[in-house]
This record gives structure tokens, C-alpha cells and sequence, in this order.
């Protein structure tokens, strides 16, 4: 029972610690389906390759929401038609790369300045780099709405909601499962303020029990994890580089930690890592744990979320061999 008390308690602070980024995520999600025009914003982007990329790596600093409310930002960005290269370097170094974390780096890991700015830039050019590799990647399919005979189309990329059931009444936005996706009526112009609140209210509320209910999950598995996790063990076997940098892989990905609690995590046992195996763990902890993948299958097709998974833990695996052998 203590054990499980124990479990418990770390279940639901992780909860907790989790569910707020999620539900701004959401928030901000809701704010550009109703109150932005989507045609404006694409419009309004680059639509060149590096361009794209160089500004969705620095797009934290301008929606700072961490590796859960990111999710729904880059799922909305995506049906609205928004490029795939911004998208997907906004997801890959938006959890580092924001004021926040960069503040709590200096705060927690200020004795090792080299440490925080390789976090930081690795971070943002680790974004740039997936970024140009999914640019290749076709932008939107087309689809033909059966009741009007009108080709559509929309991101072929991301889930479209499966929790609850589709309404069947009309609804002035497109739908796909449970999510709105695309805009259809003229809301944004009719100057119904009380339409669009209850639209936007409508979309927080099936967004947040569709995407709230896959992160508990997460969090349930990483919590079971993180307890049963041999700690100790496991950094006594890491005593060579290579080795190292795998342990910190391990608790990378089984620790259901933040892109701030990670820091505190490691401040510990920091004098006993190298560099580049610190790094690996501030790196994909803060992107890829088991909650945080999770909520990513929950999103976007498996293929393509397995893709930027297996592209982005390679690239930090190769950055963390690097400092390790060559440089630390």
C-alpha cells in the first residue's frame, strides 16, 4: 500500500505539473481556429525552406508552452494549411528554445555556462535541421466533401480526433471526428461575438477531454516507470562515455519530467556525467519523454510522428558522442 500510495502521489503531481501547458496549448489552439483567419496567417508566412525553419525554431519565444502545449498548436498550424517545415521545427525546439527554460538553465545550471548555451543552440539547430528534412514532405491531401461535391483539403499529417463522436447537427466549422478543422461559415466576419465565444469555449472543452485523457495515460505509464526505475543501478553502470550517454537515454525517455524539471533532476549527479551525456538527457527529455510521445501517436499519424522521433533522438545522439569523445 505504501508503495502504492507513493505512486500515486508522483501520478498526480506529474498530473498536475502536466495538464496546465496542456490546456493553454489547447487555449491558444482555440484562439487561432476562431479568431484568426487562417488564409492571412499562411499568407502572411515564408514560404521558403530556411526561412520557414529558422523562424518556427524561435517561435518559443513567442508561445513558450513547453512539450505538452506545444501538441495542439502545431496540429492546429497544421490544418490550417500552415508550412510543414515551420510546423515541425516550432514542435522539435520550441520546449528549449523559449525564454522560460533559458531563464531556469541559467538559474539551476548557471556553474556551467557551456552547458546551458550547447542546450540552447543544439536545441535550435536540431529544430532547423528536422525542419528542411520533412520540407520534402507533401504539404496537404485533397479530399471531397460528399455532401457538397467540394474539394477540400487538409493536412494529411495529424489524427482527427476519434474520442467522441462526430456531432450531427450543422456546425459552422468542418469536422473530422471530434476536432474542428476547417473553416466553413462566416463567423470570423459576422461580428456575432457570442457565436464565436461559444465556439471557442466548445473547441477548449473537446480538446482538452480528447487530448487531457491520452496525456493521463502517459503520465500513468512514465509515473509506473519512473518508480520501478533502478536509478542507482543504472548510473554506476555508466561509467565509460558510451555508456553514459545510454543511461541518460534511458531516463530521458522513462522520466516524466518538463523542460524545467529536468535541469533540477541533473544538477545532482552533474559532476559525475560528461557534457555530452548531460546534454542528451537536457535534450530529448525536454522533447521526447514516455507522456510526451504519447500525446504525439494521440496526434499525428504514427509514421510520421515515428520519423521525427527516430530523426531527432539520432541527431542527439550524434551531438552527445561528439562532445563526449571529442571534446568533453
Amino acid at each position: 500500500m505504501s508503495q502504492l500510495n507513493s505512486i500515486y502521489t508522483i501520478f498526480v503531481s506529474n498530473l498536475l505539473i502536466s495538464l496546465p501547458f496542456l490546456l493553454l496549448g489547447i487555449v491558444v489552439s482555440s484562439v487561432l481556429l476562431v479568431f484568426i483567419d487562417e488564409h492571412q496567417l499562411v499568407a502572411k508566412l515564408p514560404r521558403t525552406r530556411i526561412l520557414a525553419v529558422i523562424i518556427g525554431s524561435s517561435l518559443g519565444f513567442l508561445l513558450p508552452l513547453g512539450q505538452y502545449g506545444n501538441l495542439p498548436i502545431v496540429r492546429r498550424l497544421l490544418l490550417q494549411g500552415v508550412p510543414i517545415p515551420l510546423c515541425i521545427s516550432f514542435l522539435v525546439a520550441s520546449p528549449t528554445v523559449n525564454p522560460f527554460v533559458i531563464n531556469n538553465s541559467w538559474q539551476v545550471l548557471g556553474d556551467h555556462p557551456r552547458l546551458v548555451f550547447l542546450r540552447i543552440l543544439g536545441a535550435w539547430l536540431i529544430g532547423i535541421v528536422v525542419g528542411l528534412v520533412f520540407s520534402a514532405y507533401p504539404e496537404k491531401s485533397v479530399i471531397i466533401d460528399e455532401s457538397s461535391s467540394v474539394l477540400k483539403s487538409r493536412s494529411s499529417l495529424v489524427h482527427s480526433g476519434t474520442i467522441l463522436a462526430a456531432s450531427e447537427e450543422f456546425q459552422p466549422f468542418h469536422r473530422a471526428g471530434n476536432l474542428i478543422y476547417e473553416y466553413q461559415g462566416n463567423i470570423r466576419n459576422s461580428g456575432n461575438i457570442w457565436q464565436q465565444l461559444s465556439l471557442f469555449v466548445e473547441n477548449i472543452i473537446k480538446e482538452f477531454i480528447e487530448l487531457g485523457s491520452i496525456l493521463t495515460v502517459g503520465v500513468a505509464i512514465s509515473t509506473t516507470c519512473q518508480f520501478f526505475l533502478p536509478q542507482a543501478q543504472l548510473f554506476q553502470w555508466g561509467e565509460n562515455p558510451l555508456n553514459q550517454i545510454l543511461v541518460m537515454v534511458v531516463f530521458g525517455l522513462l522520466l516524466s519530467l518538463n523542460s524545467l524539471g529536468s535541469a533540477y533532476f541533473l544538477t545532482p549527479v552533474l559532476s559525475s556525467v560528461l557534457y555530452g551525456s548531460a546534454l542528451v538527457f537536457l535534450l530529448l527529455n525536454s522533447l521526447f519523454n514516455i507522456a510526451s510521445l504519447i500525446l504525439l501517436l494521440g496526434i499525428m499519424r504514427s509514421k510520421f510522428a515515428s520519423y521525427i522521433f527516430i530523426l531527432t533522438a539520432q541527431l542527439i545522439l550524434v551531438l552527445g558522442l561528439v562532445l563526449n569523445f571529442y571534446i568533453s
